[in-house]
This record gives C-alpha cells, sequence and structure tokens, in this order.
C-alpha cells in the first residue's frame, strides 16, 4: 500500500476529545517496559540531573507514564497542537495525586525549530521518547534530522510508532476492528495514520542513509516499529 501523508498536527477538538478518551494503555505500558528494561540491561539509572522528552506528546498518556515510573527525573512532553496541550494540562491537574506528576511539565512549540540550548540551557537530553509522532511528518528526513538537532552523544532516544500494512484490505479490517472497540471519528484518525506510517524497509533504509547505523530498529507484535539506540 502506497503512503498517505496525513496533517502534522491533530487541532480540531472532536480529534483531540476522541484520542484522549482512547484506552492505550496496554502499548504504552509495553513502551515504557521496553525503556526500562534497556535502561536496566545497560545499568542506567535516572536521577533528578536528567530530562526526559516526550515529544508529540498529545494529551500526556505516554508523559504522564514516563512521570509516574520516574519521579525524581524532570520530564517535558511537547506538541505543536495548543489543542493537545490543554487536554495534556487539564489531564495532569485531574490525574494528580499527591506528591505525583510534579516533576512534569508541558510546552506548545513547533519540535521541527526547537534547538537544544533554547530548551534546555542547563541540562541535555538523557532521554528523547515520541509515541506515534514519526507518521505525522511528511518528511521522514526531517524526523531524523530534528532527534539529531535534540540530541548529544549521550542521549538515549525511544521512538516507536505503527506500520503500515501491506495493502488496503488490511487497513480497512484495522480501520473497523478500531471503529468497534472505540468510536467512528478515532478510527478514521487511526486509518489515516496507518496510510501515513512507514514500513520497517523503509526505516531501516533511512536510518542507513542518514548515516544513523547507532539506531536500532525492531518489531513488535507486527503492529508497531521501535526506533532506538543513540545518534
Amino acid at each position: 500500500m502506497r503512503r498517505e501523508a496525513e496533517p502534522e498536527l491533530m487541532i480540531r477538538r472532536e480529534q483531540v476529545i476522541a484520542y484522549s478518551e482512547g484506552d492505550f494503555s496496554e502499548g504504552e505500558n509495553k513502551f515504557i517496559k521496553f525503556i526500562n528494561h534497556y535502561l536496566k540491561k545497560n545499568k542506567i539509572k535516572l536521577t533528578s540531573d536528567d530530562l526526559i522528552v516526550d515529544l508529540g506528546c498529545g494529551p500526556g498518556n505516554i508523559t504522564e507514564k514516563l512521570s509516574l515510573k520516574w519521579p525524581k527525573t524532570n520530564i517535558l512532553g511537547i506538541d505543536g497542537s495548543e489543542e493537545m496541550i490543554l487536554k495534556a494540562e487539564n489531564n495532569k491537574n485531574k490525574n494528580n495525586s499527591i506528591g505525583a506528576l510534579t516533576n512534569l511539565n508541558y510546552l506548545c512549540a513547533d519540535i521541527k525549530k526547537i534547538k537544544l540550548q533554547d530548551l534546555t540551557p542547563h541540562k541535555n537530553i538523557s532521554l528523547l521518547v515520541s509515541n506515534s509522532l514519526i507518521h505525522h511528518i511528511t518528511h521522514v528526513d526531517e524526523f531524523f534530522e530534528f532527534i539529531k538537532t535534540l540530541s548529544t552523544k549521550n542521549t538515549i532516544n525511544f521512538h516507536k510508532d505503527l506500520i503500515r500494512p501491506n495493502d488496503e484490505k488490511k487497513a480497512i479490517e484495522l480501520k473497523v476492528k478500531c471503529a468497534e472497540e472505540f468510536n467512528k471519528i478515532l478510527a478514521d484518525d487511526f486509518y489515516a495514520s496507518l496510510k501515513a506510517s512507514y514500513t520497517k524497509i523503509e526505516l531501516k533504509t533511512k536510518i542507513l542513509e542518514k548515516n544513523l547505523s547507532s539506531l536500532d530498529l525492531i518489531e513488535e507484535d507486527n503492529k508497531y516499529l521501535i526506533v532506538y539506540g543513540k545518534v
């Protein structure tokens, strides 16, 4: 199936509401476990001197999970959609329990224009994370360019996204299943995201073209791809 780009930002309020009301916790928890396993395997401990940045954070689903998993580490969620950041802030206020999420902040900004020195003048980014961001970038070259811009030699990248199905039939099947589980708005957006996603071969080829062989790429449950490592 040929790739069809979709809008880079989710700005319509009904989209934001539909997305934020969906329960994606199973996949999100797997992603947090993957990151934690990598850190443990490499004997990396995060402290208050570290900064985790969640790019394209949306309503803050992953961002809050990062905050709860590493409560002593600084967490920053960034999204270019004002509606998404408003929802993320509202969710933070709603979900905040005593002593929780105090290490979490949000920023509305164009991630392709952010400079490391502007974002964090006193800290380097220890972990650069994104979930379902890559397919929103019209030209994937830009994605790899801005993660290089935001990374230092010690920054570890973790980026999870959908895999584009091989054919239209499979994409429609997944859309129908999504509509049954959630709602039509979310199913329509999910379908558009499937068509805008990349294949494993496409991302692997681009990684090699960009001389980023230090990045690894794995497939998860035949549904997702995870790009991870240092750049």
